[in-house]
């Protein structure tokens, strides 16, 4: 399964955070979660989930500040974002920002997506976990959702002039011991272990104007950005689109392979010559997304095999440990407890 990948702008935005804030040496705390120093300075590289998590992880070790996201989000300059901070410096309206962002965050994370909906005239803003992805948001997603959150307020000041005043603020996951920081930054009701991440404003703000606004550089901007998105694309093969139907479409039973091709509007003939020319075949990609899926599913606590083996497709928990030992070589019960 592919790997969601973040941009090295992020991570440097981080570091420069925690040695500016902090005085945290920036060489140390690359060497602690084995960044080159020097890949700091090359804009177009992405590093794995797994160094982005690893460097949220040492960040809070060495400041202590378990709020650390909601702060860095107070301080962040869109520039750090690139093409994509251009373009929504040079929208025409606050709403068109969310839009652009929506469309273009990919571009910087992989491991998340926004999008929003106006219901009643309030503006339901949610930032969705990619899952069809290796993507260690999945189990670890405070700090990024939360850095997301608090830039977005940040932004609505820097491109407005205007303050962003939420009605509701929703967090997937547990509440932390502390949550004073959130109620003095969003200044709204905060709850936790909710179904979804979720800003709720007022839909009026959608009218609101951008200070910088200029048609001409957004177009500009927007070209290139819009050349960068196809070149991501590109990369996504058909193995990778694969992936992403079969986890969207992998709830309590097997998608066959006439659904997926229905779905990627392509007749399965021509999937599985596409699937083959990639080095691999749909029966193989169902098999190793069943057992990435496996392994993540079985990380939760309390998280049963039965209910895993049924999600996953299988007809009875004995199937499903049958595949698993042929997956790892184990059963899932002493595959977890080594």
């Amino acid at each position: 399964m592919k790997e969601a990948t973040f941009s090295i702008s992020l991570i440097r935005n981080s570091v420069q955070y925690a040695a500016a804030v902090h005085g945290i040496d920036t060489n140390r705390l690359c060497a602690a979660v084995g960044i080159d120093p020097r890949l700091l300075t090359m804009p177009d590289s992405y590093v794995s989930g797994e160094t982005s998590l690893a460097l949220w992880h040492e960040i809070v070790k060495q400041t202590g500040d378990s709020d650390i996201g909601l702060h860095m989000g107070e301080k962040f300059n869109l520039s750090v974002i690139g093409i994509v901070g251009y373009v929504l410096f040079n929208c025409q309206t606050f709403g068109q920002v969310l839009d652009k962002l929506s469309r273009y965050m990919c571009l910087f994370s992989q491991g998340v997506s926004m999008h929003y909906t106006v219901s009643r005239g309030q503006v339901l803003c949610e930032w969705e976990i990619v899952n069809h992805l290796k993507n260690y948001l999945v189990e670890e997603p405070r700090q990024p959702i939360e850095v997301s959150f608090s830039t977005l307020l940040t932004a609505a000041k820097t491109l407005t002039g205007k303050s962003l005043c939420p009605y509701e603020v929703w967090f997937q996951y547990p509440r932390p011991d502390n949550i004073s920081e959130h109620q003095r930054i969003f200044e709204a009701p905060v709850y936790f272990s909710q179904s979804k991440n979720r800003l709720v404003f007022d839909a009026t703000c959608l009218e609101w104007s951008v200070i910088s606004a200029n048609l001409k550089l957004l177009s500009a901007f927007e070209q290139h950005a819009q050349a960068m998105l196809s070149n991501l694309s590109q990369e996504n093969t058909y193995s990778y689109q694969v992936v992403r139907e079969i986890t969207h479409n992998l709830k309590g039973e097997v998608p066959s392979i006439e659904l997926i091709a229905r779905n990627l509007t392509i007749s399965v003939r021509n999937l599985q010559r596409e699937l083959q020319s990639e080095g691999t075949s749909y029966q193989q990609i169902l098999d190793n997304t069943r057992k990435e899926l496996a392994l993540r599913y079985l990380k939760k606590p309390d998280t049963s095999i039965h209910d895993v083996a049924f999600i996953l497709g299988f007809s009875e928990p004995s199937a499903f440990h049958r595949a698993f030992k042929r997956w790892t070589g184990q059963t899932p019960k002493a595959y977890f407890s080594s």
